[in-house]
């Protein structure tokens, strides 16, 4: 890990690097790869703001922070850091989690038989009630479903009404 630092209007002491390498020991551990970082602390009147670059292989952090202490506007900005490196190692996995679980072409499953045509799993069978579409929506509202089939009272025809992405209600008549 490369650290360098600029004060401007401050001198970086070493009470203020041995504070700052302790948190990038965290950000360290999370990424785990070479890390080069440039800490820039700067004081101006009565602000006191600690900047952040830090630059791996495959990731770009940068932050600012400003308070009234320098310590917290470090702790500040290595927080920020810390959570945008936690952030990233996340999608990292989820990405290598997502990739695995996909079926490759060599696996079984895409190997079946040309004959063999897809399977009904599960098959569920009941009567259609004869109702309106108003107490239709609203079964499908209080229930657990997504959708109702149903005997439309008005056309004695077989309609289905379900719940659409954006909170409103669809229904399909032959």
């Amino acid at each position: 890990m490369q650290v360098a630092y600029t004060g401007r209007n401050i001198e970086v002491t070493p009470a203020l690097r041995d504070f700052t390498e302790g948190h990038l020991r965290k950000i360290r551990k999370i990424l785990g790869e070479a890390i080069h970082v440039h800490i820039t602390l700067t004081v101006q009147k009565h602000r006191q703001i600690a900047e952040i670059h830090l630059h791996t292989r495959s990731l770009d952090i940068n932050g600012l922070e400003e308070t009234d202490d320098m310590h917290a506007s470090i702790n500040a900005v290595l927080e920020k850091a810390e959570r945008q490196a936690l952030k990233h190692k996340g999608k990292k996995i989820t990405r290598k989690r997502h990739s695995a679980s996909r079926p490759s072409s060599n696996s079984p499953s895409s190997n079946r038989p040309p004959s063999q045509a897809p399977r009904v799993i599960k098959s569920t069978s009941f009567a259609a009630k004869p109702m309106t579409v108003e107490e239709a929506v609203q079964e499908v509202n209080g229930g657990n479903g997504s959708f109702l089939v149903f005997r439309n009272a008005e056309s004695e025809r077989v309609n289905v009404v379900y719940k659409r992405k954006d909170g409103n209600f669809g229904l399909i008549e032959p």
